[in-house]
């Protein structure tokens, strides 16, 4: 087989291919063979039909069409190794000619990924906005611990509510006269601290007795959910029926064995403060790789055609439409809502990014000659299923019925190893 490759406009490879006349004629053979074995011939055994009478009832076409199936993989295979071609996607013959006796030859037409211009990846001093827990990050989650143990408590004194109460009550919403759509509750129980109201309605709630009546006015969002109720003016009628506030458990010995078992207060708190840490030098980690890889980032050319962006931008409206779908809404209205230019904006930004993204990750694996082996897969499997917290069999299962996984699975790990390159051959100073 000879070969002679060309690269076209929007980086295609054209590849005028010669396969000697031989090796198509037995290749044409293996598929007639395979052919005339599986068609039935009135008056004929199967494969038992002289060689003329199957080409005739099946068509020359058909059977050359087979034998190219059969024989190009392999030899295309020889024509990427010997002109080191990089494929975006899978070839195509664009045209072939097929006598036997002769030469069979063939047009074949490839998208190549584009020619990264790979920045300087190594030995750079690079800066990062480093995390530091708070000062009292131990407090705060001991705190934390005591809430989750915490009892609530009717108050019985007559005193107005606090920020940090929880109250009873009922409520009712208008727009001027006309109530609001699901606005009116009865017996309703809320954490002023922790409200999931409209901004202002808990805040309205402080500073009343139980048993009070009274009036909040309120403005919903601008960006609210509803378009009827964005930037409405509303009141809502309150009936405030209990008060309770919130009793915290003492921070002792008792309470840290609730907590996870612990024998006393004291290894609680080493527990906690050796969580903090790991927390900590897991951001920093996390910090600095994305610092070096957003410098390599803004610093590597990449002249990505047209056709790779608009197939990336393809798959990234099915994956927000189907993610849409999933949440009950309706893919084209939120388009239409947010404005259709707005979106393909939006879609051609993120689909340059993955791409450039990706092509970088894959030249710095080649480049460090970097192999992804089980242990790799099994590592990240395993990652996985605790993050959602199933089993690694479980997991096996999923991408055994979906196996296009695999290659995301793959691009994880590969990520996470260069990532491990980037942080060990660079010098990160916090800011």
């Amino acid at each position: 087989m000879t070969s002679k490759c060309e690269i076209l406009e929007g980086n295609v490879a054209k590849i005028d291919m010669t396969i000697d006349a031989k090796e198509a004629e037995s290749a044409y053979n293996k598929a007639f063979k395979k052919i005339s074995q599986n068609v039935n011939i009135a008056g004929f055994r199967k494969g038992k039909a002289p060689k003329n009478i199957v080409e005739k009832y099946v068509g020359v076409e058909r059977i050359k069409a087979e034998a190219i199936e059969n024989i190009f993989p392999k030899e295309f295979s020889a024509v990427v190794d010997e002109h080191k071609l990089d494929l975006a996607v899978q070839p195509y013959i664009e045209s072939y000619e097929f006598e036997t006796g002769k030469d069979l030859t063939m047009v074949v037409k490839a998208e190549l990924k584009p020619e990264v211009k790979l920045a300087k990846y190594k030995d750079n001093t690079v800066e990062f906005e480093e995390y530091k827990n708070d000062a009292d990050a131990l407090d705060k989650e001991l705190k934390t611990i005591q809430e989750r143990f915490s009892t609530l408590e009717n108050v019985e004194e007559d005193r107005e509510t606090k920020a940090d109460d929880t109250v009873v009550f009922d409520f009712e919403g208008f727009v001027g006269d006309e109530a609001i759509e699901h606005g009116a509750g009865k017996n309703y129980t809320l954490d002023l601290a922790h409200s999931n109201f409209i901004p202002g309605f808990a805040e309205g709630l402080v500073g009343h007795k139980k048993g009070e009546e009274f009036t909040i006015d309120v403005t919903f969002p601008e960006n609210y959910h509803q378009d009827k109720l964005k930037g409405a003016k509303a009141q809502f009628k309150i009936k405030l029926h209990e008060i309770k506030t919130r009793i915290l458990p003492e921070l002792n010995d008792d309470l840290a064995k609730k907590a996870g078992k612990f024998d006393s207060l004291d290894k609680l708190k080493e527990d906690i403060t050796k969580y903090l840490e790991t927390t900590e030098k897991s951001e920093n980690e996390r910090r600095k790789a994305e610092a070096i890889f957003n410098k390599v980032y803004e610093d590597t050319k990449i002249d990505i055609q047209e056709a790779m962006i608009e197939r990336e931008i393809e798959a990234i409206k099915n994956e927000t439409r189907q993610n849409a779908e999933n949440h009950g809404q309706n893919f084209d209205e939120l388009v239409e809502k947010e404005g259709k230019d707005e979106v393909n904006k939006k879609f051609k930004e993120e689909a340059v990014k993955r791409i450039k993204n990706s092509l970088i990750i894959e030249k710095i694996a080649k480049t460090e000659d970097i192999k992804i082996g089980q242990n790799d897969i099994l590592e990240q499997v395993t990652e996985l299923a605790k993050m959602y917290r199933t089993t690694g069999a479980q997991i096996f299962e999923e991408l055994r019925q979906n196996p296009a996984g695999f290659s995301v699975l793959t691009q994880q790990v590969a990520t996470r190893k260069v990532n491990e390159t980037l942080l060990n051959n660079n010098t990160f100073k916090a800011k």
